[in-house]
């Protein structure tokens, strides 16, 4: 029994001294195996490494998920475009005032409103005219000379596509002496009125020629002397009509002409040339003041 015992220690012994060989010999075998797969895969100094580095992956945004709104919740309807008419008086109106462009043409720089400045010489000759005092024709008295009537005239401007319409007042005054019915006569008029005129001014671009048609309608202070006797009184409403044309100046000078555009507001500067008829006036007992055809010239400033 003893003997069997041994045996089988000994058995065990053996068997247990071979497991750890094997073990210990697998083990070393792992070791090499790793060590050479490491020699093998790692780079020497002189190799040079062509491997491309790949881009980073692009990272792409997903839009975030919007929950749908419980089906218990109301949605709003979508607003609609809704058409309707303005009213005029909805929107407000904003004037514009454009400046003037003083270097432009008449024709294209004039504006719709302006005014005339007026002064004129005219030779008034009543060759009709019978006087109170003793029945003395004018002939008789003064002979061929005129009555030197000196004109003041201011005048609303209208401009308008034909030309325009001036409608103001003028005041005229003038005195004759003479002595050819062996004593001296003096006779005084003093005229004023309205007048309207209508003038082809829009023609050319420049008004160089403007012709123009007018009427005025007055009264006409009449005063007579004589060295004994003196006479005075006032007609009723009388009335002329004139023709005539406006010559521009302005070509004469232009630089000055556009200074005093552009410093006084003066558009133009006309030599007024006319010729104007008297008729008689609504009264029967006034003193005749029909004429024939008479001349007269003067300056005229439009602003």
């Amino acid at each position: 029994m003893k003997l069997h015992q041994g045996l089988r220690s000994l058995v065990c012994i053996l068997l247990l001294i071979c497991l750890t060989s094997v073990s210990w010999a697998q083990d070393e075998t792992g070791l090499e195996e790793e060590f050479d797969a490491a020699t093998s895969e790692a780079p020497s100094d002189e190799a040079v490494i062509t491997e491309e580095i790949p881009p980073p992956p692009e990272v792409v945004e997903e839009a975030p998920v919007i929950p749908a709104p419980p089906s218990d919740v109301q949605q709003q309807p979508e607003p609609q475009l809704v058409e309707r008419e303005i009213d005029d008086r909805e929107v407000p109106l904003v004037e514009v005032e454009y400046y003037q462009d003083n270097l432009a043409p008449y024709k294209e720089r004039r504006e719709t409103h302006g005014i005339y400045f007026g002064i004129d010489y005219e030779m008034l000759e009543l060759k009709n005219y019978v006087s109170t005092l003793d029945g003395l024709t004018y002939d008789a008295m003064f002979g061929s000379e005129t009555i030197p009537l000196l004109h003041l005239s201011v005048d609303y401007k209208y401009n308008f596509v034909l030309g325009s319409l001036a409608f103001g007042i003028d005041f005229g005054k003038g005195s004759l002496s003479a002595d050819k019915s062996g004593s001296e006569r003096t006779l005084d008029i003093t005229k004023y009125g309205v007048g309207l005129k209508f003038t082809l001014d829009n023609l050319m671009n420049e008004p160089y020629i403007a012709p123009y048609v007018g009427l005025n309608i007055w009264q006409m202070g009449i005063s007579e002397e004589s060295p004994t006797d003196s006479f005075s009184a006032t007609t009723q409403m009388g009335y002329n009509y004139t023709i005539g044309a406006l010559l521009q100046l302005d070509w004469l000078d232009y630089q000055t002409a556009k200074e005093t555009t552009f410093n006084w507001g003066l558009e133009n500067t006309f030599v007024d040339i006319y010729a104007t008829q008297y008729a008689k006036t609504s009264a029967d007992d006034d003193p005749n003041t029909e004429t024939d055809f008479l001349y007269g010239a003067g300056l005229r400033l439009e602003f």
